[in-house]
Parts: structure tokens; C-alpha cells; sequence
């Protein structure tokens, strides 16, 4: 294989969230199944800053640019509204000129190899280029749907993803009584549009084996698979660590509907009564693009500390007693699940984040059915050394046998092969 191309809705790098790690992950695996390919990114810009830290693997970045105002307020009402044909996403994403730009790539570069990053994207596919994959992520109508029963903890229910509609559209959808509908709205979108593009693609990703197996039973497409993170735990994580038995974080990007909506709940229902029984407990919220409503946490609550953009999660995360992950909704296996395991750090989580791990429950990390078992189970890692360090171990071994480079590179090497 010569010639392999990413086509993404942000810049795949630098590692500062679960996405991105993924992207890195894919680019980096293929690097090392042919290491003489040029791999090339076609790339919305999610941060110009971000361009000076290209990793070695890719070889080039070619910059796409968004639609203009006028062009998305056409896809929108022409495409998503009176034909009903792309979620609100893909019209905000696509343009004519860009698409005769990647067009005009491929045909000049021909690659063997095409990867298109979320569905938002999958309007650019450019028949005769090679095998074309179009990684799903996660089902994202099933996380919409899910948003619907916790709706009133979402500040906006299309997260970051709303900075790139439209001004008019933005104000119209910031206002709450919308934000139902368009959630709602939109889910039903996703739902057909993520079964009608996937004939269009030789191979279908997602990041859950579990979901990729589900999807598969209802497409009948024949190569869709599931790919996890890959983690691999250093060796000087393994046994005893040194932490701070009062530090609790939460990881994520704080912009997106599921992260946000979990640190408010938290800080809500679960903290005030950490903080009672343990008042020298600090709650790190560690993530970049705080909303407002994230940021306010800081102020309402003692002992809350929101930091924003971090240059390294691990040295921030690494020494916490324990790490958690209330969510309410989303899909797929969550990553900063994985890594706080692969760190020793202990999680507490509920079914919502356990979704698509095999983990055993009060060994390798707890699972939790009410806000009184969070309390609990996180007060019990931060008070006792000796289950902290049990649990710390376990689940270490767990992301070992589970999730290692050999667990997950099997079917990237199917695909690529």
C-alpha cells in the first residue's frame, strides 16, 4: 500500500481527547503495518495552533474549509429540512467547492486508501479512490435519543458542534424550547442517513465491537467491525502508586452534551455529599472548551476546580485517588475510561459508561446503580490504600487483556489487507 488518506472534521492530533486519540491510533497502526506509505490528512481545522504538532506519521495536512453562512442555511433547509435527506451536521459540514477540491486530490494523488471520519463527512466520498472505510465513531442517533431523557442537564444539546452552524441558525437553536425538538429532529435524521451512506463504503468502523455487531445484523454489511482504543499500560504502572487520596477528577472535551451534562450532574446530586463527609476532597474537572455552565461549577461549588485545556492529561489524572464518569447518556466504548484504567486509576462509573466493557464489577471498577452507591464506592478509594491499590492492579491487567496492541490490531490488518 503507497498512499493512504484521512479525510477529518478536525485535525486527528493533538491527543487532547478521545477522538483524536482514536484518529492517532488508526494512523499510527497503519504506519506500522506499511511503513513505507505516505499517509496524508484532509482536515477541517479545528485550532490553527494545533498545526505545528503534526505527528511524524503523516506526511502532509491539506486544510479543507467549511461552507459559508449562506451555503449551510441552503443544506439546511434544502437537504435537512424540506428533503429530509442529511442530519443537520452534514449540511453544516458540506461544501460544493471542498468537495471539488478532494475530488481533484484523489484523482491527481490516487490512493489506495480513504478514511472518512464520522458521518458528517461521508457526503465528501469520491467514487474510484481506492478502498473507501467510513468510521462511524459511535451510533450517534442512539446518543441523541438518550440525550432526550436528561435533557435538562445539556447547556445546548449539539455541544461544540454548534459553532458551525449558521449565526441565525445558532441563536435559533440556543433557545430551549427548540433544543428538544431539534435533538429529536435530528436523531431520526441520523438514524436513516447512518444505514443509507454505509453500501457506499467497503468497510465500516466503530469504536465498540459491541455496536459494530449490532449495526452489522441491521445493514447486513459485510465488513463492519469494531475497532477499541488501543492502551498500553507502562511497566512502572504496575503494582503500588503514589496519589493524592483527595484528588477526584472527570475527563473529557467539556463542550460535548455527554461531558458536560455528567460534570453538572455530578457536581449537583453526588459532590455536595462527597464534600460533607470529606472535606479536604478536590473535584478536578479536566477538559477543554468548558461551556459557561461547566465553568460556573467552579464558583457554586467548594473544592470544584475546572481546568480546561491541559498540555498532559496523564500527569493530571495519574495521581488521583480516583477517577469518575457519571455520564447520563452517549454510546461506545468511552476512552478516558480506558486510559484511567491503563494509568491505575481506579474509575467508578454506572452502566451508561461501562457500556461495552466486560470489566468485573467491584474488582476491576465499580459499576454504579444510584447516586448513593457513587458516594459510597468513592469514598470507600479514597479512604482505604489497600482497595484503592487492589483496584488499581486489576485494572491494569484488565486493559492488558483486553485492549492491548495485540487485541486490537487484528482487524485493522483485515481491513488494510
Amino acid at each position: 500500500m503507497n498512499k493512504i488518506v484521512f479525510i477529518t472534521n478536525r485535525l486527528p492530533f493533538p491527543g487532547t481527547d478521545g477522538r483524536k486519540n482514536m484518529l492517532l491510533q488508526y494512523i499510527r497502526e497503519m504506519k506500522e503495518i506499511y511503513p513505507d506509505s505516505e499517509i496524508i490528512n484532509l482536515s477541517f481545522v479545528d485550532d490553527p495552533k494545533y498545526l505545528e504538532r503534526r505527528p511524524p506519521e503523516l506526511s502532509r495536512v491539506v486544510e479543507l474549509k467549511l461552507p459559508g453562512m449562506a451555503e449551510k442555511l441552503y443544506n439546511v433547509i434544502v437537504h435537512s429540512i424540506l428533503r429530509r435527506k442529511w442530519p443537520i451536521q452534514v449540511s453544516a459540514y458540506y461544501s460544493r467547492k471542498t468537495h471539488r477540491q478532494i475530488r481533484e486530490f484523489m484523482k491527481e494523488e490516487k490512493p489506495d486508501f480513504v478514511l472518512y471520519d464520522m458521518v458528517r463527512v461521508a457526503e465528501y466520498l469520491s467514487e474510484g479512490t481506492g478502498r473507501q472505510v467510513l468510521s462511524y465513531d459511535d451510533l450517534l442517533s442512539l446518543r441523541y435519543r438518550r440525550q432526550l431523557d436528561w435533557f435538562h442537564y445539556i447547556p445546548s444539546v449539539l455541544g461544540g458542534f454548534a459553532d458551525k452552524l449558521p449565526g441565525a441558525l445558532k441563536r435559533f437553536a440556543d433557545l430551549k424550547f427548540v433544543q428538544k425538538w431539534l435533538i429529536s429532529y435530528e436523531s431520526k435524521l441520523l438514524a436513516s442517513y447512518e444505514k443509507t451512506v454505509a453500501p457506499r463504503f467497503d468497510h465500516l468502523i466503530f469504536t465498540s465491537p459491541a455496536e459494530a455487531q449490532l449495526f452489522r445484523q441491521e445493514t447486513r454489511h459485510e465488513s463492519c467491525h469494531g475497532i477499541p482504543m488501543k492502551v498500553e499500560p507502562e511497566s512502572q504502572t504496575r503494582g503500588s502508586r503514589q496519589y493524592d487520596n483527595n484528588k477526584l477528577v472527570f475527563v473529557g472535551k467539556m463542550d460535548i452534551p455527554h461531558n458536560c451534562s455528567a460534570a453538572v450532574y455530578f457536581c449537583e446530586k453526588v459532590w455536595p455529599r462527597i464534600k460533607r463527609q470529606l472535606p479536604t476532597a478536590v473535584f478536578y474537572i479536566v477538559g477543554k472548551n468548558p461551556t459557561a455552565e461547566v465553568r460556573r461549577l467552579q464558583a457554586d461549588y467548594p473544592g470544584v476546580i475546572v481546568t480546561g485545556e491541559v498540555d498532559d492529561v496523564k500527569q493530571v489524572v495519574g495521581d488521583s485517588a480516583v477517577m469518575v464518569a457519571p455520564l447520563l447518556f452517549g454510546t461506545g466504548i468511552k476512552t478516558k475510561i480506558l486510559e484511567a484504567m491503563a494509568w491505575g486509576v481506579p474509575v467508578v462509573t454506572n452502566r451508561i459508561g461501562s457500556e461495552g466493557l466486560d470489566a468485573n464489577h467491584g474488582e476491576e471498577l465499580f459499576v454504579c446503580e444510584s447516586e448513593d452507591e457513587m458516594v459510597k464506592d468513592v469514598l470507600l478509594l479514597m479512604g482505604d490504600r489497600e482497595m484503592n491499590d487492589s483496584m488499581s492492579g486489576n485494572s491494569i491487567r484488565y486493559v492488558t487483556r483486553r485492549f492491548s496492541g495485540s487485541a486490537t490490531r487484528s482487524n485493522m490488518e483485515l481491513i488494510l489487507s
